[in-house]
């Protein structure tokens, strides 16, 4: 049994408000996995400090030859770094792809962004789900087609 169709001026307005949220969503989303990976700051400046600190600084006074290796502490300095960046990046990403579905465009990379998404469990998926199935929907096409006509989209 099919639902009953909506007139076209409260079908129109449906869509809109769906794609307002799915991009308040998306600035949402953004926003927490830039903060979040942030914390990430704090052990990335310890395990830097630590690889600085003088071999003396480990011992108890005596010449302790128990020393830590530097290169440790810088090598995992350097991957708290890159992961910092792109949780920085895809935060980004992730907000920019709100901007563009309220700007009603580039609906492929809003796609990939939604796959990437799915991967941070449990908002990131009902985030990337959601978009999924809307932006599939014949309606959001139309609103994407209606402000760029000439995407291929």
């Amino acid at each position: 049994m099919n639902p009953p169709s909506l007139p076209t001026d409260i079908q129109t307005a449906v869509t809109e408000e769906r794609l307002r949220l799915l991009s308040l969503g998306f600035y949402i989303s953004g926003a927490i996995g830039a903060v979040l990976v942030s914390f990430l700051l704090i052990h990335l400046a310890m395990f830097a400090g630590f690889s600085f600190m003088p071999a003396s600084a480990w011992g108890n006074g005596k010449g302790h030859p128990d020393v830590p290796p530097v290169m440790l502490f810088r090598i995992v300095a350097a991957v708290l770094g890159g992961i910092i960046l792109v949780g920085w990046t895809l935060g980004g990403l992730t907000a920019y792809a709100g901007r563009c579905i309220a700007r009603r465009e580039n609906r492929t990379f809003i796609l990939i962004m939604s796959a990437i998404n799915c991967i941070w469990i449990p908002y990131g998926t009902l985030l990337g789900v959601a978009a999924f199935s809307f932006l599939s929907t014949p309606a959001a096409k139309d609103a994407f087609k209606a402000i760029r006509p000439s995407s291929s989209e």
